[in-house]
């Protein structure tokens, strides 16, 4: 066994708390969004003590949330900052189950506008699909709650070795815990420690699809920074992981941010639902027979017409 002290570390070190404050003007807009209450239990805010209340992001930067858009900030109460905590807003349910669904939906609504913003939104949606298909994707990731996990694939005693972690303050505990499940179950992963930090190992046959699996149950996947880690290599997987996607165009467009190559595809997902898997089959049967039958008729001697004959 390898030692794990290294990756253990980064993992702590990429799970720190950011320290990102919304500048004057962004709180002053929240505040008057929400006529000087709070967002969360519409209790007004004593705006003579500033230490009463603050401005919390819906979506934390440490789970990717954009600091730079207005949508992700909201007024909070002291007493509602801390009930929320470092977590995503949709995994706050206690909240969710006591507020005015009027007010639940409103935060919901900023929470996804502010979502388009934020990081990590690849999808295995070619460059040719339209833009209401991507956002119809992106959608349906946006209902699952945030949470942030590490990778790192590269060789240990020139062993290739492929790892996958997060803290304790990754994000929500419940999308965590059927993570770490399907990784176990579905890619053969192996759990090298669990705790403080969680850590798996995952086969490198099944590395790319578990980084993509990640990704699409809202998973913010970043690279391992583990100390005296080698160079980046043009081949190496970090370099198409690396890119801050940070719109819907630039990901639709699947143009890298900080330039490299480009994002590898997707693996190819079958469906098996029996109606599919029939008319995938009948469809190949229809391209195999129009197939045939262009040989056929490739293989057909040309025949002479009745007037050459006659010459």
């Amino acid at each position: 066994m390898f030692d794990l002290a290294p990756f253990l570390q980064a993992i702590c070190e990429a799970e720190a708390p950011g320290r990102t404050k919304a500048p004057q003007w962004q709180r002053d807009a929240a505040r008057a969004a929400f006529r000087n209450a709070c967002a969360f239990c519409s209790a007004p805010l004593d705006l003579s003590s500033p230490k009463s209340w603050t401005v919390l992001a819906l979506i934390p930067e440490q789970l990717g949330g954009p600091a730079s858009d207005i949508a992700n900030w909201v007024p909070s109460c002291r007493s509602c900052a801390l009930r929320k905590g470092l977590r995503d807003v949709v995994s706050w349910s206690d909240w969710q189950a006591s507020a005015p669904p009027e007010r639940v939906a409103l935060l919901l609504e900023r929470r996804r506008s502010a979502l388009l913003y934020a990081d990590n939104h690849f999808t295995p949606l070619n460059r040719h699909s339209t833009r209401e298909r991507l956002l119809a994707h992106l959608s349906a990731r946006f209902d699952k709650p945030r949470f942030r996990v590490c990778a790192w694939s590269g060789l240990v005693d020139e062993e290739h070795v492929c790892l996958v972690g997060w803290s304790t303050r990754a994000g929500d505990d419940q999308a965590l815990g059927e993570s770490k499940l399907a990784l176990r179950m579905r890619d053969g992963a192996e759990v090298l420690a669990e705790g403080q930090v969680t850590l798996l190992r995952v086969p490198a046959s099944e590395f790319l699809a578990a980084v993509w699996s990640l990704i699409e149950v809202h998973g913010l996947v970043v690279p391992m920074n583990v100390s005296g880690d080698a160079p980046l290599d043009s081949e190496d997987w970090r370099e198409c992981w690396r890119h801050r996607v940070t719109d819907p165009a630039s990901n639709h467009h699947r143009v890298p941010m900080t330039g490299g190559p480009a994002l590898p595809p997707a693996p190819r997902m079958l469906s098996i639902n029996p109606d599919s898997v029939r008319r995938l089959a009948q469809l190949q049967a229809a391209k195999r027979e129009v197939r045939a039958g262009g040989s056929r008729i490739a293989r057909r001697p040309a025949r002479m017409s009745p007037t050459r004959v006659a010459q």
